[in-house]
């Protein structure tokens, strides 16, 4: 099912321009899902802004290591992938992600733990034995 009111659709559509512009040129299918209400959609943007773009004090690193654990205590998946690829492209290092992922253990215990490391198979790789 999709929004039909056509004022909505449009108004959606500049909210979802915006948000990929202040995303740096992408958007998930989840951000278009929510473009089915264009209030739900510019409400998501400006919280994005809010913890991104204004008044930022917290290094980006950190910032994303941040919402990385918060994705991992929740279990939400896309979080936890989308938050930590943007933490290593910021400089976080696998000991910095690792050292998170103690601290989830530890306060979350290991129903969280294990889904988290298989989020991350695709950007760390399992230590054989043999290694």
């Amino acid at each position: 099912m999709k929004q039909q009111n056509p004022e909505k659709l449009l108004r959606s559509q500049e909210v979802l321009k915006e948000l990929k512009e202040a995303r740096g040129g992408s958007l998930l299918n989840s951000h278009q899902v929510m473009g089915n209400d264009p209030n739900l959609v510019n409400a998501f943007l400006q919280q994005y802004l809010n913890c991104n773009k204004r008044d930022v004090e917290i290094p980006r690193k950190y910032r994303e290591l941040i919402v990385m654990a918060i994705g991992m205590a929740t279990g939400t998946s896309t979080t936890t992938k989308v938050h930590a690829g943007l933490a290593l492209e910021n400089g976080a290092t696998v000991d910095d992600v690792f050292e998170v992922i103690r601290i989830i253990f530890f306060t979350c215990g290991v129903s969280k733990l294990l889904p988290a490391l298989e989020c991350l198979e695709d950007f760390f790789e399992p230590v054989g034995l043999e290694d």
